[in-house]
């Protein structure tokens, strides 16, 4: 009995010896695997394949990593194209262009604004104000500051209104594909807002040099915008006015969606003045039938916009042209899309389908969220 005992206990304990170690190295080889695929990664070998399908942690660990190289191998492809279009012989380099004049009003390079921002250059100018490039002296740093014109006023406050509004809203949204919001300010009667700096090109001004841009570079954007919403959606805003020159590229492959400045809140209950019926807020290029009738919106207009971006970036033109804003409206809300195929026939049916389905005239056929139109642009590639 003794005997028996003792090997049946030498048994039992070199049969969980056997298992212990058969285990570790179903553990400990994927792993092995994943550190071995990191290095590589790291080097800049986008090229790795990790082939754990496991339903456990370690394939969870894996699933990840794979979207991870697969995001970093994207923005390295933008990468590439940014510096191969720019370098190109053939064609001028790609450079952020500026407004070649300047408003009367305008804040001089050298000006210390609201005694703490020292303007460098004047970036842009639009309807709501002027965005100027500032070196902030108490937290030395490069920063964005757009400054709301006063007479966009009009007398009625509305304009105050949606600027503060702007602030109160984009300052929610926290997110690397989004230009980041800082603070609200006011000095001498002018409202000034200060936001991330982006150092980028501007998506328009790729478009109109380079297009049209490749199926693998309009996807990484689409893809990179999609995030944007996402993130913006959660936080129940709509940016009621995406197009490409509110987009833009980042040397490292980054893109920034900016301007939430005529964002509202999705289930915010109307408020006299602030958005009317009837009132369009936004580009009508790349307006939803909804908005362009002066709707309630919700974050399917986004998408339809989006769409709208993505047709751009593959045929260098937007679906709808009219000589007037009124045949322009008409057209978006009567006539549907043309495929984008009838411009450039190098475009995957898939992806066609996708900005067609995006476009839709009843938002109901549309995808209902940017994940959704996220994940359909995956998909494809």
């Amino acid at each position: 009995m003794r005997r028996t005992l003792a090997v049946a206990f030498v048994l039992g304990l070199g049969l969980a010896l056997v298992s212990a170690y058969v285990l570790a190295r179903q553990i400990a080889g994927p792993i092995r695997r994943l550190a071995l695929a990191t290095r590589r990664v790291q080097d800049g070998d986008y090229s790795v394949e990790i082939d754990v399908r496991s339903g456990d942690e370690i394939g969870v660990l894996s699933a990840a990593f794979r979207g991870l190289v697969s995001d970093l191998k994207e923005k390295a492809n933008l990468v590439e194209y940014l510096i191969s279009t720019s370098g190109a012989a053939s064609t001028a380099p790609l450079r952020v262009s500026r407004p070649s004049r300047q408003p009367g009003d305008a804040l001089l390079p050298g000006t210390v604004f609201a005694n703490r921002y020292e303007v460098k250059e004047l970036l842009g100018m639009g309807g709501m104000g002027v965005v100027y490039r500032a070196f902030d002296r108490e937290l030395q740093e490069p920063v964005a500051i757009k400054t709301l014109r006063p007479e966009a006023l009009g007398g009625d406050g509305v304009a105050l209104e949606r600027f503060k509004q702007e602030i109160r809203l984009a300052r929610k949204i926290t997110h690397r594909n989004v230009v980041r919001t800082y603070d609200l300010g006011e000095i001498g009667g002018t409202y000034y807002l200060t936001m991330e700096y982006v150092e980028g090109t501007p998506l328009k001004q790729l478009i109109t040099a380079r297009g049209p841009l490749p199926v693998a570079v309009t996807l990484t954007i689409g893809k990179q915008l999609c995030r944007a919403l996402e993130v913006a959606h959660e936080q129940g805003v709509i940016h009621r006015d995406i197009k490409p020159q509110n987009i833009v590229v980042e040397p490292n492959g980054f893109l920034k969606v900016m301007d939430f400045g005529i964002a509202r809140l999705a289930n915010r209950p109307r408020e006299k003045g602030l958005t009317q019926e009837g009132m369009s807020i936004g580009t009508p290029d790349y307006m939803s039938p909804e908005q362009l009738s002066g709707m309630e919106l919700d974050v399917r207009s986004d998408l339809y916009s989006t769409a709208v971006v993505l047709f751009e970036c593959l045929t260098r033109h937007v679906p709808f042209e009219a000589d007037s804003v009124y045949a322009l409206i008409a057209r978006h809300l009567e006539e549907q899309p043309p495929d984008p195929r009838t411009f450039n026939s190098e475009i995957p049916e898939a992806l066609a389908q996708v900005i067609l389905t995006a476009m839709a005239k009843e938002p109901a056929d549309r995808y209902q969220s940017a994940l959704a139109l996220h994940d359909a642009l995956a998909a494809i590639g």
